[in-house]
């Protein structure tokens, strides 16, 4: 188990579930805080110099009682991929100084959903209301899917879950190179194992207690080998000095490990963030450079860099993917008509046709 987890805090309901008990065992030598107990824990935390920091080795084990099943938070000014997320807990062991869950979570621990059985049957109910409808689910929204795994086990169930499902794929996006426990599963083609990629130097620096590109492209070599679709996300690109050369070689490593057939699809997303995150990540890791670049506010209220100097970063990529891989299926992630046009000159005038698009790598 790579993250150390020295807190388990245990909510009084989510005591008797059998993935709390599994876990347990898994981590006996972590202290363990149940109910009331778990509350004065909190307070602690808040008064540490860096509760995030600290709370990514505190493990919370909680019944979710809200929707297992939600659509991607995207937004109408963009075109947006139709995905729908699985919410299997919240909070990651790893500390991206770029990441979002900075903003967005207002608690600082790992919580992991431990009434596995209510989020196969909401899943079941969601899939079988929908008849006709294909459904592409990621679990790598608010946690990433694979982080936590070597505890609870459910990636396996997930995959088996959807290797008999005609109607939906699932997404498993990680950083982690946690893959080995799937190997051994046919997913008759309805995975997609992704993993999210950056220039080596952002890794480094800015991907921090995440796997280093090498591990993760061996695992997605691993995955492939074993009859998994494999996905890329370029997410967020950081275009520092020398971006260009950094991120082909990305790319190019990619394609030394992969064979083009194996990769599902690649997606490219520059830098942006609400104002708020900026503030927050450089109290808690000092000044960060990319920052204070002349970012604009965009549709959604994000921070962007200009829309010329995204498309510019878009099409450099793309040249370098489809130089490997001419029938790369490659997609932007929050950008809009134009954006797609003149970066890959792919008309993508809508969500729904953005979402069709996808779909045909998994149908």
């Amino acid at each position: 188990m790579k993250f150390a987890i020295e807190e388990i805090w245990i909510d009084e309901d989510a005591e008797s579930e059998a993935l709390t008990r599994e876990i347990l065992a898994r981590l006996p030598r972590a202290r363990v805080f149940v109910g009331d107990r778990c509350r004065g824990r909190s307070r602690d935390l808040s008064l540490e110099p860096d509760p995030f920091r600290r709370g990514k080795r505190i493990l919370k084990l909680v019944r979710h009682k809200g929707a297992f099943v939600k659509p991607c938070p995207g937004t109408p000014a963009y075109v947006c991929c139709g995905l729908e997320i699985l919410h299997i807990g919240q909070g990651c062991p790893m500390d991206c100084r770029y990441c979002a869950l900075q903003v967005y979570l207002n608690r600082p621990v790992l919580e992991v959903f431990v009434n596995t059985p209510d989020l196969f049957a909401a899943l079941n109910a969601h899939l079988d209301s929908h008849p006709g409808r294909m459904h592409r689910i990621c679990t790598g929204e608010f946690t990433d899917s694979l982080a936590l795994d070597p505890l609870t086990g459910l990636a396996r169930e997930l995959v088996i879950f959807f290797a008999d499902r005609a109607d939906a794929s699932l997404e498993i996006k990680t950083k982690t190179d946690f893959v080995d426990s799937l190997l051994d599963v046919d997913p008759r083609g309805r995975v997609v194992v992704s993993f999210s990629v950056n220039a080596a130097t952002v890794t480094r620096s800015d991907e921090l207690r995440a796997a280093s590109l090498k591990r993760r492209l061996a695992a997605a070599r691993r995955a492939a080998t074993a009859g998994y679709r494999v996905g890329f996300h370029f997410d967020p690109i950081i275009p520092l000095p020398g971006w260009g050369n950094a991120y082909r070689e990305t790319v190019d490593e990619i394609y030394r490990s992969i064979e083009p057939s194996r990769v599902a699809w690649i997606s490219l997303g520059v830098l942006r963030f609400v104002p708020h995150l900026k503030e927050i990540a450089e109290d808690r890791f000092g000044p960060i450079r990319y920052y204070h670049d002349a970012f604009l506010q965009g549709l959604d209220g994000k921070s962007r860099l200009p829309v010329d100097v995204r498309i510019g970063v878009y099409r450099l990529l793309a040249e370098s993917i489809r130089g490997h891989a001419p029938d790369a299926r490659i997609y932007l992630c929050m950008e809009s008509p134009k954006v797609w046009m003149e970066s890959l000159g792919l008309v993508m005038r809508s969500s729904e046709d953005l979402a069709s698009y996808l779909d045909a790598a998994v149908i």
